[in-house]
Formats: structure tokens, sequence, C-alpha cells
């Protein structure tokens, strides 16, 4: 039975969220702000969390962070009504797994914890159990999610940015299109939204400093990975 923790300071919502994924086969615990989550996290490792992010004592985005100090894999979703595209793209910086409007239909969101699950469960396959990819001066461990400069960890990749990663580095410097890259995301179980790949990418950019500039856009065609490329700023 798999545990979930589901954190928002509207009881009425939790309790409907409880029912919801009881009924579903979960295991529930709620928490009612991001500090009663953090705790209950740490009690208790859970299979995924769901989190509100306007909570008090500490918001989602606080109690994201105190959770990935513990545990950099475990699925991590943002549920909230803050849906404009600068909240989600906060929410995917801070290293969330998903971001979903309250809005959405519970069909819809129970599935996308299904599907994060699986993610997690087919994560070590998917990627290749213990593979390291060189991306310029840099070692990107595709298990860990880890990014490493000279044996030292210097950033941490999600679950969809390792995809992507493995996915262009794949395709031996082709261009891959915008929709091919996409589907094979979700192809493998990866969250990658219409419309917020561009987010992934530049948060990938960014993670990956001096070597990000290796991950080319290539106007109406997509993206490549050219490991021939000198690093930024080097």
């Amino acid at each position: 039975m798999p545990e979930i923790i589901i954190a928002d300071d509207e009881r009425i919502l939790r309790e409907s969220l409880r029912s919801l994924f009881t009924g579903e086969g979960f295991k529930v615990r709620l928490a009612r702000d991001g500090r009663e989550a953090v705790s209950k996290f740490i009690e208790k490792r859970p299979d995924v969390v769901l989190l509100d992010v306007m909570m008090p004592k500490a918001n989602g985005y606080s109690a994201l962070e105190e959770i990935r100090r513990r545990d950099k894999l475990v699925p991590v979703i943002f549920l909230t009504a803050k849906d404009a595209d600068i909240d989600q793209l906060r929410g995917m910086e801070h290293g969330a797994d998903d971001y979903i409007s309250k809005s959405v239909s519970d069909e819809v969101l129970v599935c996308r914890v299904k599907r994060a699950l699986e993610r997690y469960d087919d994560m070590v396959s998917v990627t290749s159990s213990g593979r390291l990819i060189a991306i310029g001066s840099l070692t990107v461990d595709l298990t860990s999610l880890s990014v490493m400069n000279e044996g030292s960890e210097i950033a941490h990749l999600t679950r969809t940015e390792c995809g992507i990663l493995d996915v262009l580095h794949g395709a031996k410097g082709s261009v891959v299109s915008q929709d091919a890259l996409i589907r094979r995301l979700r192809g493998v179980g990866f969250a990658c939204e219409d419309g917020m790949l561009y987010v992934h990418i530049s948060n990938l950019r960014k993670k990956l400093g001096f070597a990000g500039g290796m991950i080319e856009s290539v106007k109406c065609e997509g993206y490549r990975l050219n490991l021939d490329r000198k690093e930024n700023g080097r």
C-alpha cells in the first residue's frame, strides 16, 4: 500500500483528499502546514508528498527544500491555486516533480500522482542504473541525479531534467525536435507538459553552469547536445 503525505491548511480540502486517496488504496497522512509536513516526512518517509504552496509556519517551497535535503528522489507534487506560469516555474526550480492546479479533476489528480510513483519505481531501469554521462568537464550520474565536478556534487537534477539530458545524449549530436523530445520523455514516464519544456531546459542549463551552453537550441528544429562545443566562459 503506497503512503502519501497531504499538506494543506484547508481542513475541508484535506479531508476530501484523504477520502479520495484512501479510496484509491493509499495510506494517507495529513499535515496542516509546511512545518508539520516536514516533521511527518522525517518521522516516516512516505512514497509521495502532495504540498499546497501557501501554508502557515512554512510554505510549500520551504517544506520542499527541507524534504530535498533529506531525500532527493521521493516524488513531491505541488497542488495549488497558484497556477500562473511564474508559479509553475518557481515550483520546478525548487525541485518539484509536478505542479498541479487545484481546479483539476479528481481523476486527473490521482492519475498524475500514480504516474509520479511509477516514475520513481522505474527510474533506475529507465536511466540505466549506474550510467554516467560526461558533459564537458562535468559528470552526471543518471541514478543519483547528481552533477559532479572533480568528484564533488555541484547540483542536483530533477528526474525530468535527467531524462532530457539522457535523450539528447543518446541522439549523439543530432537535433531532437521539441515534439519528439516530449514524446520520448512521456514514453518513459517523465513529467513534461506542453509549454513547459523550455522551463526544464532553462533550469538544466543553469544547473550545468559552464557546460550548459552545450545544450543548443536550433531555431525551428529543436535541441541538440553539442559535446564538441566549448563550455561557456572557458
